[in-house]
């Protein structure tokens, strides 16, 4: 119980960091909305050449599903990377291991802490901005209210999981950025990034169905119609894919820690 008030004050802190520093909030929103606006305007003429429809999709659809992605991508929690790193590069790591405090945990709650707030705020924001000048594509509420809340969760886990390896890696390895700018890369094309699922070649939507990458990600595809069949599945591989790398987790950071004993005596 005091570990858990500990971890919660940890969030507390650098979400109130984030909201005392209005610079960041600003910066989001800028980023946000810049990256919507270009998007949403060359979507806007792709769909009139297509007589606002392709695959099957709408106009509407394609927005909420992006937006929702980039929602994601403003808790940022992708990062938790770049904190391990340094942490392991400026011996800090070495210091929390040896006290009677979760390193991974510390990690993982700072970060959300730190973003918490920005997704909060824009995702409420830009709801209503999107309700407003997008309008609201045709849903089930039954099923898409509650399975959006599992998939952000479950895929903010498995974010947080599979960043947080190649921050360990960092014990042995010199530089770790290659290998988060390769894993970033499929995060954002299988994701949904800058096209679509929907818009996707058959052999790419299968690739962004069943890798871990594509995973991350699911809360996106929440807003298209095949989401009512096939909810159960996807859910059941992101739980999968936290099972699995949950444990790759815990076996590398079990032999960072060995590493980290040794070098230290």
């Amino acid at each position: 119980m005091k570990k858990n008030k500990f971890f919660l004050t940890v969030i507390k802190i650098f979400m109130k960091n984030q909201i005392q520093n209005r610079s960041y909030i600003v910066l989001d929103v800028f980023n946000m909305v810049s990256r919507c606006l270009v998007l949403f305007f060359l979507y806007d003429y792709i769909f009139k050449l297509n007589n606002g429809n392709i695959n099957g999709t709408s106009y509407e659809t394609t927005l909420w599903s992006m937006f929702i992605y980039f929602c994601l991508m403003t808790f940022n929690l992708r990062k938790i990377y770049s904190l391990i790193m340094n942490d392991v590069k400026s011996g800090n790591v070495e210091m929390f291991i040896n006290k009677p405090v979760n390193y991974m945990l510390l990690s993982f709650y700072k970060v959300i802490g730190q973003g918490l707030y920005s997704f909060i705020v824009i995702s409420i924001l830009g709801c209503a901005a999107m309700i407003i000048f997008v309008g609201v594509p045709i849903l089930n509420l039954f099923v898409f209210i509650p399975t959006l809340i599992v998939t952000i969760i479950f895929g903010q886990i498995l974010c947080l999981i599979l960043y947080a390896i190649i921050g360990i890696l960092s014990f042995f390895m010199q530089d770790v950025r290659p290998i988060y700018w390769i894993v970033d890369k499929f995060v954002m094309v299988l994701g949904g990034s800058y096209l679509p699922i929907a818009m996707f070649p058959k052999f790419m939507k299968t690739l962004a169905y069943v890798s871990p990458f594509g995973a991350i990600n699911f809360a996106s595809s929440t807003v298209y119609e095949y989401w009512n069949n096939e909810f159960i599945i996807r859910i059941s591989l992101q739980f999968g894919w936290i099972i699995v790398f949950g444990l790759l987790l815990n076996y590398v950071f079990s032999k960072a820690k060995e590493k980290a004993m040794i070098n230290g005596g």
